[in-house]
């Protein structure tokens, strides 16, 4: 199984998420001035509305550039995902070649997310269960051979589980940190893992 990473799906999203926003603060902004009612009150009111649009943009176009510079990040998973208490085998594909200018920093999570004030204004609270960090050392990643990882489940932990339609449950999550000169890489991976 082939599980792609977060970080190309978000980038998109957030980057038209702060198109959008700075379009209508813009355009009206644009507007009042051109009726002659643009005064400070109007400037004050749309402020915090332009800096969310332009945070959001900072981070989408981050996002997006990390993209056209790395490409799609592939996990390809043997199976159906691993099981607690066996290490897990797992190979990194990235969407092209990448030599790493250092260690790459590798971090498994297992996260409870639990939904909060469910309906209209639900928020998620997560709360890391497990992790542990490691380093590994690779000169090249090639696309076609990728990099081999194997992942510490513990026997004790949780498997992966989904409460609800909304997301909440027990969640394992990957992620790989890839130093390379001016940014670097951050992929992350949703794992599914199983128990015994």
């Amino acid at each position: 199984m082939r599980i792609k990473s977060q970080s190309a799906t978000w980038a998109g999203i957030v980057t038209l998420v702060a198109t959008i926003t700075l379009g209508f603060v813009g355009t009206y902004l644009f507007l009042m001035w051109r009726a002659g009612r643009a005064t400070w009150l109007v400037y004050l009111l749309t402020a915090p509305f332009f800096a969310v649009g332009a945070l959001l943009g900072f981070f989408g176009l981050r996002g997006l550039i990390r993209l056209l510079r790395f490409g799609h990040w592939h996990l390809e998973v043997a199976g159906s995902g691993g099981v607690l208490g066996q290490p897990m085998r797992v190979t990194l594909f990235p969407g092209r070649e990448v030599t790493p200018s250092g260690e790459i920093q590798c971090d498994l999570r297992c996260l409870r997310v639990t939904v909060v004030n469910g309906g209209k204004n639900q928020s998620m609270d997560t709360k890391t269960l497990w992790e542990s960090s490691w380093k590994v050392t690779s000169s090249t990643i090639l696309k076609e051979m990728g990099l081999n990882l194997s992942l510490p489940l513990p026997a004790s932990g949780q498997a992966t589980s989904q409460d609800s339609p909304s997301g909440g449950g027990i969640k394992w999550q990957l992620t790989v940190r890839i130093p390379m000169p001016g940014m670097s890489d951050e992929p992350v991976f949703d794992i599914p893992v199983g128990s015994r």
